[in-house]
C-alpha cells in the first residue's frame, strides 16, 4: 500500500497539504493496516488536530478510532476532539426532511449514528469518556432514535413491509427461536442452532433468518426490524451452529440505547465453549488481538484489534 511506503518524515511534510478528511482517513487506514508503532498514525492524527474546526463528524470518528485501535490514546488529539465533538455532532444531527425518500433518510441517520458509535467506543476504550461527555453523546444517540420513532410520516413512506414466512414454511424439524423478554423498544430472543443472525445480510442457504422471525413476532410498526441499514435491530451476532441470547432493538430509541451500551462495554457476554483438553487452572485472562476486517470471518491475529476475554 502506498501509505505504508511513506517514511515518517515525509508524512510530517505532507500532512500540512492534506485536508481534514484526508488526514482522518489516513489515520484510520494506517491503524486498520496495523501500523502499530504509532508514528505515522500519530503524525496524521496530530496534523488533523491542527484543523479540527474543519472536521465534519466522520473526521473525529475516524481519527479517534485509529488511535484507540492502535493503542495510542495518549495523543493530544483526544483532548482537542473532546472540545468540539458534541458541538459538531449536534450541528450535523440529521434533519428529517419529509420531501426525501424514506430510504435516503434512513441511510443518512444510520451513517450519522455509526459515527457517533465510533466516537463513543473510542473515548470509552481509551478511558476518556467522562460523565459530562457520556451524558451528551448518549443524549444525542437516544434523541436521534426517538425522532425516527416519532416521525409517523416517515413510517408511512417506508413501504416494502416484509412478510416473514411462517415457521412451517421453512424447516419444521428445526427448533424455533423463543422470545424470552419483550420490553418497550428492546427484546431478547433465544437463538437455537441453525438460525442465522442476518445483521450483515443473509449469507447462509438455510432460509432460517432471525430477522424474519423477529418481524413475525413483533408489530409491523417496529420499523427498525425491517431495515437492513440498521441491521434489523440486531447489535451483535452468533455463529449459525451456536445457540444463545440475542439483544435486539425493536424501535429506534431502543436500538440506540443498546448501541450505547454495547460501545461503552456496559453489556457483558458469557459463553460456554467446548475445548479439546483442559485449560491451565491459572488461566484467567486472554489478551490476544482479533482480526475482524474480513466479512463473516474473525480469527486470532497479532495484527488485529485489541481484545480481552476473562475465563471463569
Amino acid at each position: 500500500m502506498p501509505a505504508l511506503e511513506i517514511p515518517h518524515l515525509q508524512m510530517q511534510a505532507l500532512r500540512h497539504e492534506m485536508q481534514a478528511q484526508n488526514l482522518s482517513n489516513t489515520a484510520r487506514r494506517l491503524a486498520t493496516l496495523t501500523v502499530l508503532d504509532c508514528a505515522s498514525p500519530a503524525a496524521a492524527c496530530e496534523a488533523a488536530g491542527e484543523v479540527l474546526l474543519e472536521f465534519d463528524l466522520q473526521g473525529p470518528a475516524n481519527s479517534l478510532r485509529a488511535l484507540a485501535s492502535s493503542l495510542c490514546p495518549h495523543f493530544p488529539l483526544f483532548s482537542g476532539i473532546r472540545r468540539i465533538v458534541v458541538r459538531t455532532a449536534t450541528a450535523e444531527s440529521p434533519v428529517l426532511d419529509r420531501g426525501c425518500r424514506a430510504a435516503d433518510t434512513y441511510y443518512e441517520v444510520a451513517r450519522y449514528s455509526n459515527h457517533l458509535c465510533q466516537l463513543v467506543w473510542s473515548f470509552s476504550f481509551a478511558g476518556k469518556l467522562d460523565r459530562s461527555l457520556a451524558h451528551d453523546l448518549r443524549g444525542l444517540m437516544l434523541q436521534t432514535g426517538r425522532c425516527l420513532d416519532e416521525d409517523r410520516a416517515l413510517g408511512a413512506r417506508q413501504g416494502g413491509i416484509v412478510t416473514a414466512p411462517s415457521f412451517a414454511e421453512s424447516q419444521a424439524w428445526t427448533q424455533e427461536p423463543e422470545l424470552l423478554l419483550k420490553l418497550r423498544g428492546i427484546s431478547v430472543v433465544l437463538k437455537p442452532p441453525g438460525w442465522e443472525v442476518d445483521a450483515k445480510g443473509q449469507l447462509s442457504s438455510s432460509g432460517l433468518y432471525l430477522s424474519r422471525f423477529m418481524q413475525r413476532e413483533h408489530d409491523p410498526c417496529s420499523r427498525v426490524l425491517l431495515l437492513p441499514v440498521f441491521e434489523y435491530g440486531f447489535i451483535h451476532r452468533l455463529d449459525v451452529p451456536s445457540s444463545g441470547l440475542i439483544l435486539t432493538g425493536t424501535n429506534f430509541e431502543g436500538y440506540s440505547l443498546l448501541q450505547w451500551q454495547m460501545h461503552t462495554y456496559s453489556i457483558c457476554r458469557e459463553y460456554s465453549v467446548l475445548l479439546c483438553g483442559l485449560a491451565p487452572a491459572d488461566l484467567t485472562d486472554v489478551n490476544v488481538s482479533i482480526n475482524d476486517y474480513l466479512p463473516m470471518r474473525s480469527f486470532v491475529d497479532e495484527n488485529g484489534r485489541p481484545a480481552e476475554t476473562h475465563l471463569k
